[in-house]
C-alpha cells in the first residue's frame, strides 16, 4: 500500500486504494456506500470525460450509509482515506444524495458502492472554498467549462445564503464571475 504521501493522478491508483479497503470490509463484513469528493472526485469524474485534472495527495470521501459505523471509519483509516464529514461548510452533506451522485461503474467490489458527485457539486466544493489550489482548479482546469452554467449559478445562489461568513473575501466564490468572464462562459 501507498504510504500518506501518495500522490493519486490516475483512476486507477485511486480504485487501487478502494479494492484495498473492499478487501478489508469484506473480511469484516462490513457493507457502506461512499461518495467520493473533492480533488479525488473531480479526478474521476474528469477522466470519465476523457479529460486531465490535477493530481491529489489524498481521497477524500462521505459515507451515506454503512452496517457498522465505527468499523466503516476505522477501516477508512488503515487504507488512509479521509473522510469528510463536517470539514466542508458548502455545499451542505445532505445535497450529496444519490439522485445528485453517480454511481461508479465499471469496478467489481463486493462490500463498497462508491458514488461521484455531479460535477456542479464538485465545482460549489471548489467556489465556497478558501484555499489557494480551488481558486486555481477554478481558474486553470475544465471543471467550470464541463458544469451547466444554470445549474451551478442556481446552487451559487442558494449556498450564498447559507455562508457563515458572506464577507470573508477570502471564499473564492467572490472570484466566480471573473472567472466565469474570463474563461468566455459569462458574456455580461
Amino acid at each position: 500500500m501507498n504510504d500518506s504521501h501518495s500522490v493519486f493522478s490516475k483512476t486507477e491508483e485511486i480504485l487501487d486504494r478502494l479494492e484495498l479497503l473492499d478487501i478489508y470490509c469484506v473480511a469484516d463484513q462490513v457493507q457502506a456506500e461512499l461518495v467520493i469528493l473533492g480533488a479525488s472526485g473531480v479526478l474521476l469524474f474528469m477522466e470519465l470525460q476523457k479529460r486531465t485534472f490535477r493530481p491529489t495527495r489524498d481521497i477524500d470521501v462521505n459515507v451515506l450509509s454503512t452496517t457498522n459505523s465505527k468499523q466503516i471509519y476505522e477501516l477508512l483509516q488503515k487504507v488512509k482515506i479521509d473522510t469528510v464529514g463536517g470539514v466542508m461548510e458548502l455545499p451542505p452533506m445532505e445535497d450529496f444524495k444519490k439522485t445528485e451522485l453517480f454511481k461508479l461503474e465499471g469496478v467489481d467490489f463486493e462490500a463498497i458502492k462508491i458514488y461521484v458527485p455531479s460535477i456542479e457539486l464538485l465545482a460549489c466544493s471548489k467556489i465556497f472554498s478558501t484555499r489557494e489550489k480551488d481558486l486555481r482548479d477554478l481558474k486553470e482546469t475544465d471543471i467550470l467549462n464541463l458544469c451547466s452554467i444554470e445549474k451551478l449559478l442556481d446552487m451559487v445562489v442558494e449556498y450564498k445564503g447559507y455562508m457563515i461568513n458572506p464577507n470573508n473575501p477570502d471564499v473564492n466564490v467572490h472570484q466566480l464571475e471573473e472567472i466565469l468572464k474570463e474563461k468566455g462562459i459569462l458574456l455580461h
